[in-house]
């Protein structure tokens, strides 16, 4: 994956972040999922570009090779920005009920 790649998958991925960084009923929204299908239906409903995974709770507190950024929602909800060595730059989340990772998918 290009530096081009990282640069447009950013933008994306920060706009979901700001999409449910302060706003109490998405976050309670994202809370409230518990399964991919739940996740792939707000990622429609954003018009995203994104693809989603449901991560266990390991990965997605692993420490990252590479961390872009991080913080929480107001409702208190981690997340991080990470670059994985030779792929997709990351977002991931920690919700009340699962683990989501969001990232562009290439080709």
């Amino acid at each position: 994956m290009g530096m081009a790649t990282r640069i447009n998958a950013e933008p994306e991925l920060r706009r979901f972040i700001d999409a449910h960084r302060s706003e109490a009923a998405a976050q309670e929204r994202l809370n409230a999922i518990s399964t991919l299908a739940e996740l792939n239906a707000i990622l429609s409903e954003l018009d995203s570009e994104l693809t989603g995974a449901v991560i266990p709770l390991e990965q997605a507190t692993r420490p990252p090779k590479v961390l872009v950024d991080s913080g929480h929602t107001a409702a208190g909800i981690p997340w991080r920005l990470l670059q994985c060595p030779g792929g997709p730059l990351v977002l991931q989340m920690i919700c009340q009920h699962i683990n989501i990772a969001l990232w562009i998918q290439e080709c």
